[in-house]
């Protein structure tokens, strides 16, 4: 379990400020009550000293007395909006930070990420750039566990390190305001004993459009307008540029599912070099500490994908850490679920307990394991191998004789019908079932795995060419 104090702080933080606000929104009547009392003090002074019928010595010393309490009312009433402005801008200030904080998401890891903890091995692309005589190694290979787990520890290295930023940009914004708000206090405090009235020296923070709303009355906390926070609110705080895949972040994009382009498909592919066998970071030995993989950005690397040399077809790539709002964590399928268990271990358990009983759940798993490695024959093969003539085969044998350990047949499968006790004809029934399908049926009950014949038959015999990777409008789950 990772440790992120600064998000804690920054979250407590968000809660506060959002519970706060609301509070102070009760209170916004008050300041139209304010600027309606002293602007009907200042016009009762304007309205007596056009009106007042004293002349001579007499109207004339009343007159500079009228004219000093109008100018020392006019500095309090600039004063006051000044003052305000200080408040205004705190909220606005407060509203954007929250508004900033929120954007981080809660979890870590996506739920793809967080099933790629089972794999046997990810192919990692250890470099860009070939060189000019081609260097011999460009791809790592590492173990799922191990992926998963550096992809985590990053994670929370980059949210913590924006957290911390969200809460210094805060920080600065507060001082900022707090010290031109104790030079306004202390210009209010001079005005009763001022005799000429000078003009309010501290000017409002807030831009010229929204003194003006303060002065009719209003309260403009409107988070859409810029505020001493800083950062762009309609942006996402720097966020949404950020979010397409050409934006320069992910050196090789990120898989969208979309159409491949056909630049890509007709580049030459770049087949994936390992050092050689047997030492770190190879098939047969896959890195197996996540510190191992801290110096390489896994954030924005797209790993188990096909390099061309025009770019990369399908692969993974691990959702923000900063933007719950980037579009990873929607094609990604959403946060990671709190078991942090991986789709390819919720698999092998639950085939395990329903055909292989307690006693060959971990046979199953082995077999799962094995069967999911991307990218590698060998490392698929050697789990195969294990898992059909290790712990895998023995559980078989026990149950059916030895079936499980014939050649050719996995641990996994092998296990299932040894634990399960079933017989040649169960067997034969199973594999002669068929289950006709008519294009009269509705098109939403096509079986699993149903395949468009008419979408594998594209060319001629004098123009062939191979089918195109895409969704056609039939079963998605032909691909």
């Amino acid at each position: 379990m990772v440790a992120s104090p600064k998000y804690e702080q920054l979250m407590r933080f968000a809660q506060a400020a959002e519970a706060g606000l609301s509070q102070l929104e009760k209170h916004d009547p008050l300041h139209r009550q304010t600027i309606e009392g002293l602007a009907d003090m200042i016009e009762r002074v304007t309205h007596f000293r056009q009106h007042q019928g004293f002349q001579g010595l007499t109207g004339e010393a009343i007159n500079k007395w009228l004219e000093a309490s109008l100018s020392r009312y006019d500095a309090e009433f600039t004063g006051y909006v000044s003052g305000f402005s200080h408040y205004v801008e705190a909220r606005r200030m407060l509203k954007h930070a929250a508004e900033d904080a929120r954007l981080l998401p809660t979890a870590l890891l996506d739920s793809k990420t967080a099933a790629m903890r089972d794999l046997a091995q990810v192919v990692i692309p250890y470099t860009k750039n070939m060189g000019f005589f081609g260097l011999p190694i460009n791809s790592l290979a590492t173990t799922g566990e191990a992926y998963v787990n550096a992809v985590e520890a990053q994670a929370n290295e980059a949210r913590e390190k924006k957290s911390a930023e969200i809460l210094a940009q805060m920080r600065r914004a507060s001082f900022s305001l707090a010290s031109s708000l104790r030079e306004c206090t202390e210009a209010m405090k001079k005005i009763p004993s001022s005799k000429d009235g000078t003009q309010f020296p501290v000017p409002p923070p807030s831009p010229t459009p929204v003194v003006k709303e303060i002065k009719r009355g209003n309260v403009p906390v409107s988070p859409h307008d810029p505020s001493v926070y800083g950062g762009d609110r309609d942006t996402d705080f720097g966020r949404s540029d950020q979010r397409d895949p050409k934006s320069g972040v992910y050196p090789d994009g990120y898989d969208e599912g979309g159409r491949i382009s056909d630049r890509i498909m007709s580049s030459k592919r770049i087949p994936n070099t390992f050092v050689p066998e047997g030492e770190l970071g190879s098939r047969l030995n896959p890195v197996t500490d996540p510190n191992d993989l801290m110096n390489i950005d896994l954030l924005h690397s797209r790993v188990n994908g096909d390099r061309h040399a025009n770019g990369v077809i399908g692969g993974h790539t691990p959702a923000s850490p900063i933007d719950r709002d980037h579009p990873l964590w929607r094609l990604n399928g959403g946060p990671a679920k709190g078991s942090g268990l991986g789709a390819g271990a919720l698999a092998a358990g639950a085939l395990g307990a329903g055909a292989l009983g307690a006693g060959a759940l971990g046979a199953g798993a082995l077999g799962m394991r094995g069967s999911l490695s991307l990218n590698s024959a060998t490392t698929g093969a050697a789990g195969a191998g294990v898992g059909g003539t290790g712990v895998a085969g023995g559980a078989g044998a026990a149950g059916a004789g030895g079936a499980a350990g014939r050649p050719g047949t996995g641990g996994f499968m092998g296990a299932g019908a040894g634990a399960g006790g079933k017989g040649k004809e169960d067997r034969k029934a199973r594999r002669h079932r068929y289950t006709a399908f008519r294009f009269e049926d509705d098109e939403d009950e096509l079986p699993e795995g149903y395949v468009n014949p008419l979408s594998q038959t594209y060319g001629s015999d004098k123009d062939l060419s191979p089918a195109p990777r895409k969704d056609d409008g039939w079963d998605p789950r032909q691909w």
